[in-house]
């Protein structure tokens, strides 16, 4: 029989992101390769056809019955299904359910993209009450209340070290984890999680579609998107969090007497920080030199890499000045995008970035916060037009190799086939003739 998998995707489409992206493709992978496979999800925020729509497109069953809230509820319901399943493995996108390992014996492979350990957000870390908080008219009550404040951060502070415990805990009885850079290894190691459980696998960019067309006229490019002519482009990306830098790069930025040089910056993005970040390029009197272009869905991103010059990323690691709680860039997908998109990359040596970024290979880093370094790397990229394309065809080369789709999902096959490598050979030679059977 074909090996079955339940896989816990806590986030799934139709909400647009990376976890989702990675969650769509690496189901209908499994699925294409002959795994019966089953997922859970979190429930819509919303009801509405969207998710119904996107669940009738998948071949397999999607069960959207997991609570955003309760945690230990969400522990029930699954051994309950896994019960009915009987799967043969169990894959989450979180490390938050490696514990099933221990309370099914039932190997299982978790994701860690680092927040997990370094945030864990278990809304209700209790098994008292685990009923009522995931009760539907509780958990949209409470999940909306969480959603509207400004600083999360103080949510987090509570039952902080009954979170971590039970992340050390789950952490350390899951048989495998892929983790999406040497920084998130190094927190699965400072928790307890042994280090030959643990495997490195950096990227998740679509190299094709990203890739740079042969004849783009680029000022009609920058028309289309509002963007200056005739100026040297920034191109930064990221949600406006503080951990993304983006202060200390507005004030680098000013310092550079943008006017003269002809210099201009494009911020991709949207998040809480946006008003504060307006008000920084006036006080700076950049504001005719930075474009806040807002939020660009996925599809849309690969004209603003086009049509920019040099792509920067400044994260930093954060540490919230009152409540102490720590964020960081744990590998940062639009440095893949950007080298897909064949751009030359520039970013601070924080956190994961430097599993992404090798330093000469297909980008430069400097040390966070540090605007001397910056500039240097801004001169080197501008001035030697030999190391610029040395680095856009380090970038094009990895993106292609070892960011691109394509290779992590074989990477993930790969480690279930290590667990039972005869059904997984019995399976791909049966999946093209006969369709995977329905999960419970």
């Amino acid at each position: 029989m074909n090996p079955s998998i339940l896989m816990i995707l806590t986030e799934f489409p139709p909400a647009i992101g990376g976890m989702q992206t990675h969650a769509n493709l690496l189901s209908r992978h499994l699925h294409a390769g002959g795994a019966r496979v089953c997922v859970f999800t979190y429930r819509p925020e919303s009801p509405g056809k969207d998710a119904a729509e996107v669940d009738s497109s998948f071949p397999f069953p999607i069960h959207r019955t997991l609570s955003r809230i309760s945690y230990f509820y969400n522990l029930t319901h699954l051994r309950e299904a896994i019960e009915r399943f009987q799967p043969d493995f169990i894959y989450s996108s979180t490390v938050f359910f490696g514990v099933l390992e221990r309370l099914t014996g039932i190997p299982t492979i978790c994701r860690s993209v680092g927040n997990d350990v370094l945030r864990p957000w278990i809304a209700w870390p209790f098994s008292l009450g685990s009923s009522l908080t995931a009760h539907l008219f509780f958990e949209k009550k409470l999940y909306q209340f969480f959603k509207r404040l400004e600083k999360p951060e103080w949510v987090e502070v509570f039952f902080r070290d009954r979170r971590r415990s039970l992340v050390r805990t789950a952490a350390t009885c899951a048989g495998t984890i892929l983790a999406n850079s040497h920084f998130t290894r190094r927190l699965l190691l400072e928790i307890g999680v042994p280090p030959e459980k643990i495997r490195v696998v950096v990227g998740g960019v679509d190299a094709r579609f990203f890739t740079r067309p042969e004849h783009l006229h680029v000022e009609h490019l920058r028309q289309e998107l509002g963007l200056p002519a005739g100026r040297t482009l920034f191109l930064t990306a990221c949600r406006l969090v503080d951990k993304k830098g983006l202060d200390f790069l507005l004030e680098w930025f000013a310092s550079q007497d943008p006017a003269a040089r002809g210099w201009h910056m494009a911020v991709v993005g949207k998040g809480k920080r946006l008003g504060r970040l307006r008000a920084l390029a006036r006080r700076l009197e950049i504001q005719d030199h930075v474009t806040f272009v807002g939020g660009v869905a996925y599809e849309s991103m690969p004209p603003y890499y086009w049509s920019s010059d040099v792509f920067i990323l400044a994260s930093t690691v954060y540490r919230d000045p009152i409540t102490g709680v720590r964020d960081a860039e744990t590998m940062g997908r639009v440095l893949c995008e950007a080298n897909a998109a064949g751009l030359p990359v520039i970013a601070s040596a924080s956190g994961g970035i430097p599993s992404v970024i090798s330093d000469g290979v297909n980008g430069l880093l400097f040390p966070e916060n540090d605007g001397d370094r910056l500039s240097n790397s801004i001169s080197r990229v501008l001035d030697d037009t030999e190391l610029r394309v040395r680095l856009v065809d380090g970038g094009l080369a990895r993106a292609r190799i070892h960011f691109d789709w394509a290779h992590i999902l074989q990477v993930h096959r790969n480690a279930f086939e290590g667990l039972r490598p005869a059904a997984w050979k019995a399976a791909a030679e049966t999946a093209a003739a006969e369709p995977a059977a329905a999960g419970p």
